[in-house]
């Protein structure tokens, strides 16, 4: 019987491993140009997690955020919803390519000129990763952005 439990389990990595793999290849036959988000990216894992793939971040809270974007529940459900996927929070520990899948679609979807009015800037995105869809609006995300743009400075 566990055997059986364990094999199962194991199986359902692979294909979500695979459908991972199969998005990814999928987006570079479209001809999807490497995110210019990228540096923009490696500042919110330093910010969210310093680099940790397995950070469990949010423990006083009710939804937990996981991985080295601290990726919670309705970031993965929007995402999913969008682009047909099941994935879960959880999926992301430890798991840097689906992260930063996850993080580059939510960026897609959200920080777009259309939502924004203007066309968006690396400002935007990180706030609208730190707040949701409307965190470009919110005051409290500027604490965030400042952090951010601390570390992009580092970069050079």
């Amino acid at each position: 019987m566990h055997i059986k439990k364990g094999l199962a389990m194991h199986t359902k990595t692979i294909l979500k491993s695979l459908t991972l793999v199969l998005l990814i290849a999928v987006n570079s036959i479209a001809g999807e140009k490497q995110p210019k988000t990228e540096k923009l990216i490696k500042a919110l894992i330093v910010v969210e997690s310093n680099g940790n793939d397995k950070a469990i971040g949010d423990r006083g809270k009710h939804e937990r955020a996981y991985g080295c974007l601290q990726i919670r529940k309705p970031c993965v459900d929007d995402v999913n919803r969008k682009f047909g996927t099941k994935y879960k929070a959880e999926d992301t520990l430890g798991n840097r390519q689906l992260s930063l899948w996850i993080c580059q679609k939510y960026l897609e979807l959200y920080a777009t000129e259309d939502r924004l009015g203007k066309k968006p800037e690396a400002k935007d995105l990180a706030r609208i990763w730190n707040g949701g869809p409307t965190g470009h609006k919110k005051q409290a995300t500027l604490v965030y952005w400042n952090k951010v743009e601390k570390v992009l400075g580092k970069m050079g």
